[in-house]
């Protein structure tokens, strides 16, 4: 339906949104895309949203059209004109869905390739009252921060990332620029809360979505702006973006837990068994007799194998005739299938877990450029020198800093490699074959290095990105495409598939069984990583930092509020914590308190816990059996009242059971609990300001 001038069409378009409005009752577009609340109380700062989608430098380029189309949906169309007269069309359709809005974007080029950013912006005229929450790493960040990695002489700050913040001036990156930007979120959402009016309203982002780069900038007058970049407007493919506004109680919960329903795909490992492995971490080379019972006690499972057994980078299983032919790996030592095999077996049969590494971002050592001349005589030996497999092989799939007009170098002189060239991706697959075939101990893999996914490789066109006025391919559309084979085979084979999300996105998890977060001492990168594992076990990086030498206490506790495992002090760990008396003892201490967290899944549901007086940090997580309950942060307090709703109660009693354990001790104790209405009071004694709580 087109309208020819400004009072016909909205008279027209008013026609069209009654039964919208009927449908909604919380949110309607107008005429030109622009969204408003519907039901106003007039009591709620929240009432005095406005949202809309724009395009950066663009201004219209004749009329707004809106028609209601089969199915009631509302479209509006808009042509556009950039700075440089390039044109598109924008066209956004609006859907009730419950007791939300589905919001659609599509752009579609009408000119020469070109880009510029794409806005999604939500204004409120007051602000008084209201909060606001994302998944960042930090919930001040715009705070200067000081921090570094693996400085030991530097303190690693910590902010508890569940509280709302009042409005003000803050930019944040999705993923984060770099591994120690506290400046980052890592889920697509925006929760805005209103507490004296008992209500909320969360914009989700569709995890589905393709995006390159994408920042959130909030200020103190109330806007929020999602700003979408680097995306090709072409007449080839449109640019398209789905969106939720939607509205739920005054608790950043409701907000997540809608999310987490709406993309479960997202959130629940793809290899349930990861569960089973779930405890503290090693990134260990180490495969001689330990003490069993001295780890079990620290909570520890899983062992990440730092794989310096292999040739080189990226040549993890090499092609060798038999288990028994040797080579010499990458510490110079002599090495077999049969030593590689038999170093896995010495944790798989003492009761633990071998992630074997894996990279698909990174080849090689030593690498020499420009390339030297090829040494090999036959192709079959092309694998044993890095230079000759790289430059004969895989030299398509080498990332290369134009600035420099070199490969990117990186650790040990491997260079940086884009999984989104065919070979290269064929090689990704043929070692996981490998790797199935050769080690049938191990439960799987830990992917290192996704920070190169930030690149865009200036050498090939992915057709979508668009990067310095050129094409271009984004290694996150790289990603995509190795993910996906890697995980087919590595689940269909029963292995599980973690990684080190240097880039910690939620769209680059989607097959992802589990986090192992090599910067888990910063307490932004720990924060990030542990929200990204809502439901998926996750390990933290630990390194002896100022914070864990002055107060342990609170360094473990902020781990057990995230649902997040440490590293524990191994023999042979790498760039991580080493044992000690001092060391064990507080790994001994919080051992039974992180075991329980073990299947843990965050329970999202509004004001499911509470410490009454704000006198500690409390989460809730459903585990096997029941629930756990980290008690946290109580200080000096000897006895704090924990209340817990939206328990779901067990099937084969009609009451609950509460006991709980305290950091040194061994056994856990009954404490006392009401419950009344699905609401359960527990009265919980704290020592060294902390509890676990265990409702079964």
């Amino acid at each position: 339906m087109l309208a020819s001038s400004k009072g016909l069409q909205m008279f027209l378009l008013f026609l069209l949104v009654l039964p919208f409005i009927a449908q909604a009752e919380v949110f309607l577009p107008d005429s030109g895309g622009t969204i408003s609340m519907v039901r106003r109380t007039g009591t709620s700062a929240l009432e005095t949203l406005t949202a809309s989608t724009s395009l950066a430098s663009c201004t219209p380029a004749g009329e707004t059209t809106t028609r209601k189309l089969a199915d009631g949906t509302l479209e509006c169309r808009k042509r556009l004109q950039g700075e440089n007269k390039q044109q598109c069309l924008l066209i956004e359709r609006f859907s009730p869905a419950g007791n939300g809005l589905r919001w659609e974007i599509e752009v579609h080029g009408e000119s020469a390739p070109w880009s510029t950013a794409i806005n999604t912006r939500l204004q409120w005229a007051r602000t008084d009252g209201l909060t606001w929450w994302t998944a960042w790493g930090d919930r001040d960040p715009g705070a200067p921060r000081g921090v570094r990695s693996g400085a030991e002489d530097e303190t690693h700050w910590w902010n508890d990332p569940l509280v709302p913040v009042p409005f003000a001036d803050a930019t944040l990156f999705y993923g984060g620029r770099s591994h120690d930007q506290p400046q980052a979120f890592s889920i697509p959402i925006v929760t805005i809360l209103d507490t004296n009016a008992a209500c909320g309203m969360s914009l989700v982002l569709s995890p589905e979505d393709l995006l390159f780069d994408m920042r959130l900038e909030v200020n103190e007058a109330g806007t929020m702006t999602f700003a979408r970049e680097r995306h090709r407007i072409s007449r080839e493919h449109p640019v398209t973006f789905a969106m939720d506004l939607v509205m739920h109680e005054a608790d950043w919960r409701s907000g997540l837990g809608w999310m987490a329903g709406r993309y479960p795909e997202y959130y629940d490992p793809p290899n349930p068994h990861v569960q089973e492995m779930a405890g503290c971490g090693a990134y260990s080379s180490h495969a001689t007799d330990f003490d069993v019972e001295r780890l079990k006690r620290m909570a520890f499972r899983v062992n990440w194998k730092a794989s310096f057994d292999f040739p080189y980078m990226g040549m993890f299983v090499p092609p060798v005739p038999d288990e028994t032919t040797e080579w010499i790996d990458f510490k110079k030592n002599r090495t077999s299938l049969r030593r590689m095999r038999e170093d896995i077996r010495f944790y798989t049969t003492k009761g633990f877990h071998v992630l074997n590494y894996f990279n698909v971002t990174e080849f090689g050592n030593y690498i020499e450029y420009p390339p030297p001349a090829r040494k090999a005589e036959t192709d079959q030996d092309l694998w044993k020198d890095p230079n000759d497999f790289v430059y004969h092989v895989l030299g398509d799939a080498i990332l290369k800093d134009e600035k420099r007009d070199r490969p990117y170098f990186s650790w040990e002189g491997c260079i940086a490699m884009d999984p989104g060239e065919p070979t290269y991706q064929a090689f990704l697959i043929e070692q996981a074959q490998r790797h199935i075939d050769a080690f049938p101990e191990s439960s799987g893999i830990c992917i290192d290095r996704m920070d190169w996914l930030r690149i865009f490789n200036p050498r090939f066109d992915d057709g979508r990105s668009w990067v310095n006025g050129k094409p271009a391919r984004s290694l996150v559309l790289s990603w995509h495409g190795i993910i996906q084979k890697l995980a087919a085979l590595m689940h269909s084979n029963d292995k599980v598939i973690y990684c080190n999300p240097h880039y910690r996105r939620l769209d680059l998890l989607r097959h992802i069984d589990g986090i192992y977060d090599e910067f888990g001492q910063m307490g932004h990168s720990m924060n990030l990583c542990a929200l990204l594992a809502l439901r998926k076990p996750i390990m933290a990086w630990t390194i002896m930092t100022p914070e864990l030498k002055q107060a342990p206490d609170a360094y473990f506790q902020r781990h057990l509020h995230m649902g997040a495992y440490l590293t524990a002090p191994l023999p042979g760990n790498d760039h991580t914590i080493l044992p000690s008396d001092g060391v064990d003892a507080m790994y001994f201490d919080y051992g039974p308190l992180l075991n329980a967290l073990r299947g843990k899944r965050w329970v999202l549901k509004a004001h499911a816990v509470e410490v009454q007086g704000a006198a500690a940090k409390a989460n809730l997580f459903s585990v096997p059996g029941g629930y756990v309950v980290p008690v946290t942060f109580g200080n000096d307090a000897s006895q704090v009242t924990v209340v817990l709703r939206h328990l779901e109660p067990p099937t084969d009693r009609p009451t609950f059971n509460a006991t709980a354990i305290h950091p040194g001790a061994t056994e856990w104790e009954p404490i006392p609990a009401t419950e009344k209405d699905g609401t359960i009071v527990l009265d919980v004694p704290l020592k060294r300001g902390c509890a676990m709580v265990k409702i079964q």
